[in-house]
C-alpha cells in the first residue's frame, strides 16, 4: 500500500512539473508598454484607430 502512495506522489509531482512548463512557455511571449518604444507605440495605436 505504502508504494502505491509513493507512485500516486510520483505521477502527481510529474504532473505539476509538466504543467508549470507549460505555463511558462505562453507567459515568455509577452511584452510590456514599458519595453517598447515610441516609434512602436505609435504604430499600434495608428493600428487600433
Amino acid at each position: 500500500m505504502l508504494y502505491q502512495l509513493g507512485i500516486i506522489l510520483i505521477f502527481v509531482v510529474a504532473a505539476l512539473i509538466f504543467a508549470k512548463r507549460i505555463n511558462n512557455k505562453k507567459n515568455n511571449s509577452l511584452i510590456y508598454e514599458d519595453e517598447m518604444d515610441k516609434d512602436e507605440l505609435k504604430k499600434i495605436d495608428e493600428e487600433l484607430h
